[in-house]
């Protein structure tokens, strides 16, 4: 009797582990209010699901995760899932990881390390998110070739057919680890992707901002306007201080009443999107 519960238990088991699997196209969204099994182990500052601010506005939740710089846990700026992110890539056909991202205070070198049959892997090429209160689209490759076997790795190949581990962290070199910064990193809509290619990155090349620094007024300069492009200025710690329609391909703003800084010009016109600093003394 006790070896037939057993049996049944290991089976019930197994079949919970299958179904933990990665699956291509699945996306952690984080609108069940939880960290959808996201950590950094014993840290003070772990992840934590934030129910309003995402890419989609208002009531859009994500996950927020801070490192703290220096040593000691919380330090380093990494999350690991070791989940629903495991299993076998390659025979799944995920060719990248692709989410929102958003980084405060001090820019990101981000990046996936992987742990599995083969060791430990990372990906050769960071993307780099600048601190700034923006949200952005990441997308990080993660055939073979985009790896590099880092502290602990053997095998590339064997770890994406068999990953038992998955991480995103910051570090300016492959690494299974993050770097010591002060840093906060936003994300949200992790990606399995099968596909490679983010098509709504188109940079507007003719966005012109002057004089810059600047003190009293900011011209915004434009070779065209849809009837959907809008203006929004965040400041450097990426709250949204103006948010308008733009009507003409010349703009300029009286900025006399702004505290002296850093802030980010966007232009969007829901197909194209660019960003510029700007310096206010």
């Amino acid at each position: 009797m006790k070896t037939k519960i057993l049996l049944l238990f290991t089976c019930v088991l197994s079949g919970m582990i299958i179904q933990a699997q990665v699956n291509a196209g699945q996306i952690d969204d984080f609108q069940n209010g939880t960290t959808e099994n996201w950590t950094d182990g014993g840290s003070p500052v772990p992840p934590v699901n934030v129910n309003s601010g995402g890419p989609d506005g208002a009531a859009d939740r994500y996950l927020r995760d801070p490192s703290t710089g220096g040593g000691g846990p919380g330090s380093k700026m990494v999350m690991f899932n070791d989940q629903q992110w495991a299993g076998n890539y390659t025979a799944v056909g995920i060719v990248a990881i692709r989410f929102d991202a958003r980084v405060l205070t001090n820019t990101l070198n981000l990046r996936v390390a992987f742990d599995g049959g083969g060791g430990r892997i990372c990906t050769t090429n960071a993307v780099v998110v600048p601190a700034g209160g923006l949200w952005s689209k990441v997308e990080i490759p993660i055939s073979a070739t985009d790896f590099t076997l880092v502290a602990g790795g053997s095998n590339i190949n064997l770890t994406l057919a068999d990953v038992t581990d998955m991480r995103i962290l910051s570090n300016t070199i492959p690494s299974w680890q993050g770097e010591s910064i002060v840093s906060t990193l936003e994300v949200d809509n992790i990606e399995a992707a099968t596909t490679l290619g983010i098509d709504d990155l188109v940079h507007i090349t003719s966005l012109k901002i002057s004089p810059n620094p600047g003190h009293d007024l900011l011209k915004i300069s434009l070779k065209d306007i849809s009837n959907t492009s809008t203006l929004k200025v965040f400041n450097v710690h990426g709250v949204l201080i103006m948010d308008t329609k733009l009507k003409h391909t010349n703009t300029t703003l009286t900025i006399s009443n702004w505290t002296s800084g850093i802030y980010f010009i966007e232009i969007s016109d829901g197909s194209k999107r660019e960003v510029k600093k700007f310096i206010k003394v």
